[in-house]
């Protein structure tokens, strides 16, 4: 057995801009709007305490800035996330998984089908409120997962972990 070790051109390699990425749900862009309502509410409320705690930190010119500063972060993250949402989405393939996000930094995931030792589907309380969980992929290799499909319903979340728990299945008969 000689051994062969071929050269690829790269106009020969698959695009993933030819990928059609089914969109997140957009009860999605709401549970994260709400993440961002309470975590802004929890640092008032901690805020406030440490105000009547520190006496030395009594001060408008202390005060002032970090209002300020807490007000523009929270506003940019609104805007943000609603941007990003319209750039996510996930693709399941025969071989492989993809996921992107982002928009200011988009990120693509690619995740071939062998390579998943276990898949997992989870939802906050938010997100169950909202009828949504997440898929979480896992590789041979890693201790954490590879990436995490958010935003999708619970039905279509269970129907993606079973799917692909058909394909490892079948590619091992």
């Amino acid at each position: 057995m000689e051994f062969s070790n071929e050269n690829i051109l790269s106009n020969d390699l698959p695009t993933i801009e030819n990928v059609i990425f089914y969109p997140l749900e957009k009860s999605y862009l709401k549970a994260q709007r709400i993440s961002l309502i309470l975590g802004v509410l929890l640092i008032i409320v901690v805020g406030f305490i440490i105000f009547y705690v520190v006496k030395k930190w009594q001060t408008p010119i202390i005060i002032y800035p970090l209002i300020s500063l807490l007000i523009i972060s929270a506003v940019l993250n609104w805007i943000g996330d609603g941007i990003s949402f319209r750039y996510s989405g996930y693709a399941l393939r025969s071989k492989d998984i993809l996921f992107r996000h982002g928009w200011l930094i988009r990120k693509s995931r690619v995740v071939p089908i062998n390579r998943v030792q276990h898949v997992s589907v989870q939802s906050g309380p938010i997100e169950r409120k909202l009828g949504l969980a997440s898929v979480s992929i896992f590789t041979a290799g890693s201790g954490s997962a590879d990436f995490t499909i958010k935003g999708v319903t619970q039905e279509k979340a269970q129907q993606i972990k079973d799917w692909i728990s058909h394909q490892l299945n079948g590619a091992t008969e």
